[in-house]
């Protein structure tokens, strides 16, 4: 069996299950101790390369000593801070695996560092052994060029002559050119009209002959077979065309006898294959002019004459008219055409001959262009040749220019660079003490606080360090190892704080081993992973929702961030795990076992816890398994957020332009970073010719540019940043008592669970304040207006969400605070001893007692105050003026006389006055401490009388301009509180209707679905809705704070309201509390204030408009309505029983007064009817003691009768004592509230018709209480002084030693008591 000693759970186990002691050995594992550190450290260190052995023991020995520290660190942290922060031995087994893999990553990026640095340098002392190498060869080169120009330029000359000598001939060549271009022409013009004539004969010679393709033998030889001609007349034409055309047969007496003529035909076509090659070859261009003139009369003038005519009788007889027709048709064309063609023929000789002359004439132009091209080649050669030597001298003269760009552009980084790698090489062994500071830093700083951590690793690691002798750089930060500017500006960029607690817990979470575990209440943290994440597929979740475990179970194996917030103190055992990170290689993947299932296990995966615990207290298991990150901001953090925020509203041109400034000095540092790494890498990869890479050396110039430009950038920047240093500073001192409020109020909840609120609320109020503050000219003068309406406005905030008894205590512990940093000026500044002294009221055990009226503990004390400078006398004087004492000491308000003696001048330092009230009256303290809050603080009586004339309705409405669909309102509910009476007031001023725009939901078994369905329907409707009595149903809050934290991104309707009800309440979540505006509804504390609360409970319309006799009766029903509170201060003197007497008493009362005065018609009171209804059923109705029902009776006996209605002693029973209060003659509201301040003096026993003394016991307990609680709050040390805490252990032996040493000397007859025991 294993159990953790930390915690109750096995003290429990063990009280509950005796075997678990009683029949098993019990074996206590203690903390490794040093040797066995040392020992572990030894086995690791021995792998590291490259370190001294010597070195590697020191190494080892400071582990332990990182270790062993830490473990007394987080001791001293919890007696100062009171929070735990454990170290275990795998936070050791961290350190050292950290510490290789940082050393071994720094160790490369230095020699990484020095390779560049070294290639860089390499090359310039290259570039520069090349020059002169360069100058000789640009010489040479020179030399060879001036040679080169002379011979071209001579030969330049010579080619002009012999281009004057063929430009002669060219001339001649271009005359007979000229003339056979004009035989050309005329030939080409002829020929072009011919092509057109002959153009037009195609078509019938073309026709013709298709004519005759389409004949045939057979059809020739079926035409040929007629015993007639076919078509009669019309067929004897076409065949006497024929017989004129192929026979040249003139004869008209055949072409006219139709039997002759077919004859003759016949004849013709004997040979049938040999007429139709006769047709085909026939030459139409030569038929003479009388077969025309024979043919003109068919083929022209007779319209019978054509194939389509013809094709009626025979289609041979048809095809042979087309021939005839389209012969015809090409001769006359042909004929037209033939002188043209002679023409043509004449043109075509013309031009040959022009031609022949232009051919000789090229021939010897050909010949002298053939000289000149040789020559030209000569010259093109020798052109060449010094345009190659002027181009290489060009070449060379470009490469010492480049080299001298190069050297000198380079020349400042070449100095630098050399520097640099002389640094570096240092730092190389430096780094084994620098990583080890970074090491310790990750691995055990994180859960402790700015002023802790620097205790840690400055006070006691460094000098270790460099007391063993290992190497490390002077004035290492280990924040510089685990982050750079760079990583710093990114982190800022995503939402980081700037300010540097933030940056060390950025640079922790992303270097930290273990899963970081973060203790967030301002949740700065989680909004900067959100943000940083958003874009990887972050997943956030709650361990209370429904499916986390499927959740997780996707981001493990897709490798993807996941967020668990709002982690309380106990932490599901299902991710132990993941947690411990128990993952098993399997095949080629690795695997872990969760949730019962084996998943496969992504590298990716990232893994954030986030708790919105103030003070936390996980056990040494959580902190084994994760690394804790406190990541609650600073006091001086949030300072300059806060003046950012100041500046911002009150000079946004300064805040922008400081904002601007600080992200250009983020990005230049980036990209600075960025140009020399640039700037080496081209030089590393650079050609083995780096000056012919020209492109590289203009890149490098103008990277070189641009950092000179950066640098005068941040040279001019810092100028202007350090001007709007100057004007910020002015808003400092807002800002700072900012912080100052926050940092007070987190400290709250030590006092009470409720009091628990967010930084985002806490801006929203400082905003708020600087709206409300009052303008000014001077900035001076609008900074103390700033802080006066910041003070005031966070005051009122919280005041109203504190329950009276607290009210005090914040009150004071603000005024303290302002006093010790001087906010109230240097000489309101409190002696820290003297100010211990007064809130621990310590007791000294020294001579007897001398003073009969005086009680022993008020003479230690005072023996005790003798140890203060300038009460050395104190005693002696006290036995001195005994009697004067003792009469001041009597008194019922000591507080408000003069000390005798010569300690009446404390009444100038009312503080040290405080202190003798502190010794000798106790009870009077809390009087006291309002006196002196009303007297010091700026406006005191604003403070002490916050909200006292203002009416809970009134306070409602206050709060909800204040409220947003984001900050709820939540009440933390008293006995008879009726919140949801005072909300419908509310809703119906602004128009909203209850069941359908305005919801209440009583929680209970099943009414969360209700709640859900009316939040979602409200939130997009922007309805309101009030869920009574949540801490009902602890177990369904974590999912309505996921709900209200969804919504919030989600953005909800303008109008969406959400209030809560219940009673204080351990459960209630955090992210729920710190969000709301806190409002208690208990009557104020003191007679005084309940009197002030309760006239003004009433609407002051409805007041004023009440008769006289009724105002005076009011006004007596609300002083016995605060007597009947007040009373329950004094305990069992006040009732024997308690009641939950409340406001709506008194509201019903006055119903039932304001009905009996309007039947009464201004008649006789019925005083005797009202007493009877206040005595016996208003209030009367919770009283069941007769004897405080019989105190109740006379109460209202003394105050309801006829001198009620004028003015009469309102104090019962207060015959010769001076302290008396009268009731006034009826008046307005504020008249009565006016009386009630100016004549109404300190609450005394003597308005209840007590006797003074019976409020001793109560107040000496409320203000040993008030003192305890402020003590509680201040900052502890841990020299032994004001603020140490006291182990259980301690405190039981310190009350123990205090009883020995008062009844050391008492001896009791037990049988004696007995038998006195038994006679009772």
């Amino acid at each position: 069996l294993a159990f953790s000693p930390v915690g109750d759970t096995f003290r429990i186990r063990a009280r509950r299950f005796p075997g678990l002691t009683n029949c098993t050995s019990i074996d206590f594992f203690h903390a490794w101790p040093e040797q066995a550190l040392i020992s572990v450290a030894d086995k690791f260190v021995e792998t590291i390369e490259n370190i001294d052995e010597d070195v590697k023991k020191q190494l080892s020995q400071h582990m332990a000593f990182e270790h062993l520290s830490s473990g007394e660190q987080g001791r001293l942290y919890l007696e100062t801070q009171r929070r735990y922060n454990y170290v275990t031995p795998k936070s050791f087994l961290e350190l050292i695996d950290f510490y290789k893999t940082l050393l071994v990553d720094k160790r490369g990026k230095v020699e990484s560092n020095i390779l560049r640095l070294d290639t860089g340098l390499a090359t310039l002392n290259k570039v520069k052994a090349d020059v002169d190498e360069l100058m000789i060869d640009l010489k040479h080169t020179l030399e060879v060029v001036a040679e080169k120009v002379e011979k071209t330029e001579a030969l330049l000359v010579y080619i002009g002559k012999e281009k004057e000598a063929a430009s002669v001939q060219e001339d001649a060549a271009a005359k007979e050119a000229a003339s056979a271009d004009k035989a050309s022409s005329e030939a080409e013009a002829i020929q072009k009209n011919a092509d057109i004539e002959l153009k037009q004969a195609t078509p019938a010679m073309e026709a013709a002959a298709e004519a005759v393709n389409c004949l045939s033998k057979a059809a020739l030889g079926e035409l040929k077979s007629f015993g007639q001609c076919p078509g009669a007349e019309n067929g004897n034409k076409v065949m006497a065309a024929c017989l004129i055309l192929v026979e040249h047969n003139y004869s008209t007496k055949i072409h006219n006898d139709l039997k002759k003529c077919w004859d003759a035909s016949k004849k013709m076509m004997g040979d049938v294959g040999g007429f139709l090659v006769r047709l085909q070859e026939y030459d139409g261009r030569t038929i003479p002019e009388e077969e025309v003139e024979m043919l003109t009369k068919w083929v022209v003038d007779d319209p019978d004459f054509n194939y389509e005519r013809m094709v009626k009788s025979s289609v041979a007889l048809a095809n042979l008219a087309g021939w005839v027709i389209n012969i015809y048709g090409f001769n006359r064309i042909y004929v037209k055409v033939a002188p043209l063609m002679e023409s043509l023929e004449v043109a075509k000789a013309s031009k040959a001959a022009a031609d022949a002359s232009l051919a000789k004439a090229m021939g010897e132009v050909a010949e002298v262009r053939a000289k000149l091209a040789e020559l030209a080649e000569q010259l093109k050669k020798a052109v060449d040749e010094k345009a190659a030597v002027e181009a290489n001298a060009a070449y060379l003269k470009n490469r010492g220019s480049m080299a001298d760009r190069l050297i000198n552009g380079l020349a400042s980084e070449k100095v630098r660079w050399e520097i640099e790698i002389e640094k570096l090489r240092t730092m190389s062994q430096l780094l084994i003490g620098d990583s080890m500071l970074a090491a310790g830093f990750v691995s055990y700083v994180g859960g402790f606080d700015a002023a802790n951590r620097e205790a840690l690793w400055k006070d006691q690691w460094l000098p270790d360090i460099i007391k063993r002798g290992i190497p490390a750089s002077e004035g290492v930060v280990p924040l510089d190892l685990i982050t750079d500017s760079a990583k710093t500006a990114e982190m800022i960029s995503e939402g980081l704080p700037a300010d540097n607690i933030s940056i060390e817990n950025g640079s922790i979470i992303t270097s930290c081993k273990r899963w970081p575990l973060i203790i967030d209440p301002q949740v700065q943290g989680i909004k900067w992973l959100r943000q940083k994440e958003e874009a990887n597929g972050l997943t956030v979740m709650q361990l209370t929702s429904k499916n986390w475990l499927r959740g997780m179970q996707n981001a493990i194996s897709n490798g993807a961030p996941v967020i668990v917030e709002n982690l309380q103190q106990e932490i599901d055992a299902t991710l132990d795990p993941v947690l411990g990170r128990a993952i098993m290689k399997k095949g080629r993947s690795f695997v872990i076992f969760f949730g019962g299932e084996e998943i496969e296990y992504s590298s990716d995966f990232r893994l954030y816890l986030q708790t919105k615990l103030a003070n936390p207290h996980y056990k040494p298991e959580i902190a084994a398994q994760c690394t804790l990150i406190n990541f609650i901001a600073t006091e001086q953090g949030l300072e300059d957020q806060l003046l950012a925020k100041v500046v911002g509203a009150e000079r946004p041109d300064l805040e922008e332009t400081s904002q601007k400034l600080t992200a250009d000095f983020q990005a230049y540092k980036v990209q600075l970073m960025e140009l020399e790494n640039d700037l080496l890498n081209r030089l590393a990869n650079a050609p083995e010719d780096i000056l012919s890479d020209v492109p590289l050396i203009e890149a490098i110039e103008a990277t070189k540019a641009t950092s000179t430009q950066i640098n005068a950038a941040i040279e001019a920047g810092q100028i202007t940043e350090k001007e709007i240093g100057i004007a910020r500073e002015l808003y400092r001192l807002q800002a700072s008592e900012g912080a100052m409020l926050y940092f007070l109020l987190t400290k709250l909840c030590f006092i009470d669970h409720m009091y628990q609120y967010s930084l985002d609320s806490f801006v929203t109020f400082f905003y708020k304040s600087i709206e409300n503050a009052v303008s000014a000219e001077k900035v001076e003068d609008r900074v103390i207006n700033l802080k006066d309406s910041l003070r005031m406005t966070i005051f009122t905030w919280v005041a109203r969400g504190l329950f009276v008894a607290h009210k005090l205590i914040f009150l004071g512990q603000l005024m303290f605070n302002l006093i010790n940093r001087g906010n109230l000026g240097e000489d309101a500044r409190l002696d820290p001893i003297e100010f211990s002294f007064l809130m621990r009221g310590p007791r000294k055990v020294g001579e007897d007692n001398p003073l009969g009226w005086l009680p022993d503990s008020a003479w230690q004390a005072s023996q005790a105050l003798m140890d203060l400078p300038d009460f050395s006398n104190f005693c002696p004087d006290l036995i001195e003026g005994s009697p004067r004492f003792k009469e001041w000491y009597n008194l019922v308000c000591p507080e408000d006389e003069k000390l005798p003696m010569d300690y009446s001048q404390l009444d100038k330092t009312p503080f040290k006055k405080m202190l003798v009230t502190r010794c000798l009256r106790p009870d009077r303290m809390m009087v006291c401490m309002e006196a002196f809050i009303r007297q010091t603080m700026p406006n005191g009586d604003s403070y002490a009388d916050c909200d006292s004339t203002s009416n809970a309705v009134e306070i409602l409405a206050q709060s909800y301009l204040d409220s947003t669909p984001i900050v709820p309102v939540y009440f933390i509910l008293s006995p008879g509180a009726n919140v949801v009476a005072d909300l419908d007031i509310i809703a119906g001023r602004y128009g909203m209707v209850r069941g359908t725009s305005y919801n209440m939901v009583s929680m209970g078994q099943g009414q969360d679905v209700v709640a859900d369905r009316f939040m979602e329907a409200a939130h997009r409707e922007g309805h309101w809705v009030i869920l009574c009595n949540i801490h009902l149903m602890i177990s369904w809050l974590g999912k309505l704070e996921k709900t209200l934290d969804d919504f919030a991104i989600a953005g909800s309707h303008e109008k969406f309201r959400m209030f809560f009800s219940s009673d204080p309440s351990n459960g209630i979540p955090i992210g729920i509390l710190a969000r709301c505006i806190k409002l208690t509804n208990e009557p104020p504390a003191g007679l005084k204030a309940k009197l002030k609360n309760a006239i003004c409970f009433f609407p002051k319309e409805l007041f004023e408009e009440a008769d006289s006799k009724t105002k005076s009766i009011l006004f007596g029903l609300c002083y016995y309505h605060g007597l009947m509170l007040e009373r329950k201060a004094f305990g069992p003197l006040g009732y024997n029983m308690k009641y939950p007497f409340a406001i709506a008493d008194l509201r019903d009362s006055a119903v039932c007064l304001q009905n009996y005065m309007e039947n009464s018609g201004g008649g006789k009171i019925p005083w005797e009817d009202l007493k009877y209804i206040f005595g016996d059923i208003m209030y009367g109705g919770h009283i069941v003691n007769d004897f405080d029902r019989l105190m109740s009776s006379e109460y209202l006996n003394f105050i309801m009768k006829d001198e009620l209605l004028d003015e009469t002693e309102m104090y019962p029973f207060n015959d010769g004592e001076k302290e008396t209060f009268k009731c006034p003659a009826p008046t307005t509201q504020d008249r009565y509230v006016a009386h009630i301040n100016e004549t109404m003096g300190a609450d005394t026993p003597i308005a209840f018709g007590l006797h003074p003394n019976a409020e001793i016991d109560f107040r000496t307990t409320a203000s040993e209480q008030m003192f305890r609680t402020i003590l509680e709050l201040q900052p502890k040390t841990s020299s032994g002084g004001g603020g140490e805490a006291l182990s259980p252990q301690q405190i039981a032996e310190s009350v123990t030693g205090d009883i020995q040493e008062k009844f050391n000397e008492k001896v009791f007859d037990v049988e004696d008591v007995q038998r006195g025991l038994e006679s009772q």
